[in-house]
């Protein structure tokens, strides 16, 4: 049975452990994830809280990702058949007709499957509820076509898009989204539409500020969605007063011009203004950003004015605001750091099933994911980002690191320590493990030099510092 749902103010002060009971099931098999968007409460409206399980997997490393994608069931693959699936799929496939299918349409199916896996290794995933049978072939067949990175993007996406939907079923009300008319439909059912958002995703901002001989440079992808009353549009297909999402990924090419003078999360403020005075059915808006970070490329010694290269760490950033009030978050997504010395784990609990030795010298390496919130309303959104990333660089390599745990409180702390400006600060450290490569195998010792970089499975450690 699923859980009933329940109001937002009353979501936002259960217990993590009974949250995340709630929320279980909203991403496939990954109940992980609910106690993620769990510690960043409280949420202002259905649609925030929504959107933190929809933006959840974009914030995992990569491995997780897909690891996640597969977590979902082939549509009307055997497990359909069998009846395994979770009561969410169930659910899902039956809105769309999946679990009515004819012999033909079966066999379509087992097709695309089986083609999905050799092609990509991966489960065919798709919001089937915005969908019906007819559109979930085609789409099928078209994504066939992606490069394997172009398909991931899109399970995410699709992913994103299933989570929403699922978090907004096991909540009641909304404080920001307006009400909505309630509708008849066909019998004699009374249904009413519930929050929703729309807007342009993916745009790819690229700016070089020439006003000087040094050039510099912004390049982000900008997602914008907003927020208002928009219940015509679903109940009577009447768009009056709607923004075309064109006109959004203009607007924000437009305002960039002169509006994009520093941080990204100052000008989410300065797009969230326009969109809500411009838009005549607009009441807030939410505008999230990755930010390429790039260096200047050294000539003989001396950096370049004009020449960058860009760097596999990314600047994130979410902006959240009715034109007067903004919540802001900023973070740093995939800085991969190692050290090859000063760092164990021993001491741990051993059972029957424990064969991992204990070292007091190993390979720590991870992929930083972080995010942080702020004390102040406004910040130097920028310079606090350059300070948390220096604190990282400084304080990874700085210590004898006994578990991921005490570094992870370690950096949270002199996070804290440095950046007055920030409140909080979430770290997830993903175990890149380095395993020594037996080379006895072949009558050579190996004293600590040969590792097997592993992929997967791998250890996550995750948690919040906070000021006290």
């Amino acid at each position: 049975m699923s859980p009933t749902p329940l109001p937002l103010d009353q979501l936002n002060a259960l217990p993590e452990r009974e949250f995340t009971a709630h929320f279980a099931g909203v991403l496939e098999h990954s109940p992980h994830y609910a106690e993620q968007v769990a510690r960043a409460r409280p949420y202002l409206s259905a649609e925030a809280l929504a959107a933190a399980f929809a933006g959840a997997p974009r914030r995992a490393a990569p491995a997780e990702q897909i690891r996640l994608i597969r977590a979902h069931p082939d549509l009307a693959g055997k497990a359909a058949l069998a009846g395994d699936l979770t009561r969410e799929s169930a659910r899902e496939q039956a809105s769309a007709g999946l679990d009515r299918l004819s012999p033909d349409e079966y066999a379509e199916f087992y097709r695309l499957n089986v083609a999905y896996h050799e092609r990509f290794g991966l489960p065919y995933v798709v919001c089937v509820r915005e969908h019906d049978k007819a559109s979930i072939f085609e789409g099928a067949r078209r994504r066939l076509e992606h490069t394997p990175e172009q398909e991931v993007e899109a399970a995410l996406h699709e992913i994103g898009r299933i989570a929403r939907l699922r978090a907004l079923d096991l909540i009641t009300d909304s404080t920001m989204a307006a009400p909505q008319e309630t509708r008849m439909t066909t019998g004699t059912t009374a249904v009413k539409l519930g929050d929703n958002n729309y807007g342009k995703a993916d745009v790819r901002l690229f700016k070089v500020f020439r006003d000087q001989d040094r050039h510099d440079i912004k390049d982000v992808q900008v997602r914008v969605a907003v927020q208002g009353d928009f219940g015509a549009a679903h109940t009577d297909g009447d768009n009056t007063g709607l923004v075309a999402t064109d006109t959004m990924r203009n607007t924000v090419y437009a305002l960039a011009r002169d509006g994009l003078t520093g941080s990204v999360e100052a000008f989410g403020k300065h797009l969230i203004r326009h969109l809500v005075t411009t838009g005549p059915r607009v009441t807030d808006a939410q505008v999230t950003f990755v930010q390429h970070t790039w260096d200047r490329m050294l000539s003989q010694g001396e950096a370049h004015d004009h020449a960058f290269v860009r760097q596999m760490s990314k600047h994130t950033a979410s902006v959240r605001g009715d034109g007067q009030t903004f919540t802001v978050e900023s973070g740093i997504d995939e800085l991969y750091v190692l050290k090859t010395t000063r760092s164990g784990w021993a001491g741990f609990h051993r059972d029957e099933f424990t064969t991992l030795p204990e070292t007091t010298d190993r390979i720590l390496a991870t992929t930083v994911t972080a995010r942080w919130t702020y004390r102040t309303p406004d910040a130097d959104y920028d310079a606090v980002w350059a300070q948390v990333y220096q604190t990282l660089l400084d304080v990874f390599p700085d210590h004898y690191s006994p578990s991921m745990q005490a570094t992870l409180y370690r950096l949270g702390e002199a996070v804290l320590t440095r950046c007055e400006a920030i409140d909080r600060i979430f770290f997830s450290f993903p175990n890149r493990h380095h395993i020594p490569y037996p080379l006895d195998r072949y009558g050579m010792d190996n004293p600590g030099v040969i590792f097997h970089a592993d992929a997967e499975p791998y250890g996550v450690i995750e948690g919040w510092v906070e000021r006290a």
